[in-house]
């Protein structure tokens, strides 16, 4: 069995999915292949996972592409920062024919593609038999351009009038790039997964991938040996933070992507009781002399890459705070859980589905701050009750997100829709 995974990059959470993936199949003795944009460095890149140039060369048909490309794209400025990014399903360049590429497996499994592939002239190569598995990320797939609805429904059925376009109307870029995708999709044999409950209930909701062949749930999976407690002695000490103060984790890749939540984080910590008694710890890419002038203890790890670094933050940390806007199912809550480190976050998305009140944290309604920083207070003033919910939260992971149990559905999963005698199958990588 040969799988070709492709993913936009290296960073994000969608990578990190499909990078422990990619070596959960190794392990369990498939043949994985991870395929990413190229880059300006390439020093990211690990054993078995390559770069790979999808996009035919320069023609007078690449110049039209080009040109339609920038004048969809002009529809797109003046948007509010306030907003997730939007992308639309048409590159700079058309795709290179699929067959003369160097994929050629046996299933091609799609994560995040977006700022990489040109949808229409990718998708129009893939033979109709082949089996795609698209493993959702977000809800761009199943929009016409947004990768958060924020409450619009536009996407049940065509999109048009777009809410988060400076100057939405019936036929703007979400309608036409609803189109497009509806037009790429239809005759392929798609199977899509979801890391949520949530998101495929969306799914199911969207006229896009309604004719999938098939939608179902397997969360990401993680090495929950990796992802454990650590001493929480030990965890400071590495980390040169102080034992005798309650320490509140916050994170993102970017800390100062709106959607996840900055500012409501600031104003619900500004809210706890003794400020004197506590830091906050961001995990992420941030300007810490900007947020101290906000917070009164505030340090930052940088962006942390390794289970490792990662686990120690976790950690050292006694609460896990997730202000998110919106959500799919995110790594760091269930990597915080893993660890044994109680979450409190907004009801949003796929958060219920692990975060669950009284049981493994807490959930406030969302944007409402007072209940955020309540239950955040709540955790702090009973370390008994908030240990309990830490462990009950491991349980939960260990039980859910195990790394082999989550390969081996989509193990199942590919077996299931590769031709029957794909397990004898040659590898045919091209050149």
């Amino acid at each position: 069995m040969i799988v070709d995974q492709l993913n936009t990059s290296l960073r994000g959470g969608a990578a990190i999915a499909a990078q422990r993936l990619h070596q959960g199949l190794m392990d369990a003795g498939e043949t994985s292949r991870l395929w990413c944009k190229p880059a300006r460095s390439t020093d990211e890149l690990q054993a078995n996972i390559a770069e790979i140039t999808l996009r035919e060369p320069v023609s007078v048909k690449s110049i039209v592409q080009f040109a339609k490309y920038k004048i969809h794209e002009r529809q797109l400025r003046g948007r509010s920062d306030e907003f997730e990014i939007f992308t639309m399903p048409w590159a700079k360049a058309k795709a290179s024919h699929y067959s003369d590429s160097l994929l050629g497996g046996d299933v091609l499994h799609l994560h995040w593609i977006n700022w990489w592939l040109d949808l229409p002239s990718f998708f129009d190569t893939l033979p109709a038999s082949l089996p795609i598995v698209w493993t959702l990320h977000d809800m761009n797939p199943i929009t016409g351009g947004c990768h958060h609805h924020d409450g619009c429904e536009h996407f049940h059925s065509q999109c048009g009038n777009c809410p988060q376009l400076k100057y939405p109307r019936s036929n703007d870029v979400s309608r036409l790039g609803f189109e497009a995708k509806k037009r790429a999709y239809r005759g392929k044999n798609i199977h899509v997964v979801t890391p949520s409950r949530w998101l495929q209930r969306q799914v199911e909701q969207s006229d896009l991938l309604s004719d999938a062949s098939s939608v179902r749930t397997i969360y990401n999976g993680l090495d929950t040996k990796k992802f454990a407690p650590i001493d929480r002695v030990t965890a400071r000490r590495e980390l040169g933070l102080p034992l005798d103060k309650t320490v509140l984790g916050f994170g993102a890749v970017s800390l100062g992507n709106r959607r996840k939540g900055l500012r409501e984080f600031i104003t619900s910590v500004s809210q706890i009781k003794n400020a004197s008694d506590f830091i906050c710890l961001g995990f992420g890419d941030a300007d810490a002399s900007e947020l101290q002038k906000q917070l009164p203890q505030f340090r930052t790890t940088g962006y942390l890459s390794t289970a490792r670094e990662l686990a120690l933050a976790y950690s050292a940390s006694d609460v896990f705070v997730l202000p998110s806007f919106a959500e799919n199912m995110p790594q760091m809550a269930v990597e915080a859980m893993a660890c044994e480190t109680p979450v409190a976050a907004f009801d949003v998305g796929g958060i219920p589905e692990i975060v669950i009140p009284g049981k493994t944290g807490s959930l406030a309604p969302l944007g409402n701050c007072n209940e955020l920083a309540a239950n955040i207070q709540g955790m702090i003033d009973d370390p008994n009750v908030r240990q309990e919910l830490g462990r009950a939260a491991r349980r939960l992971i260990v039980r859910e997100f195990d790394q082999e149990k989550q390969t081996g559905k989509y193990r199942d999963l590919y077996h299931s829709i590769a031709p029957q005698d794909s397990s004898s199958t040659p590898n045919r990588i091209a050149g």
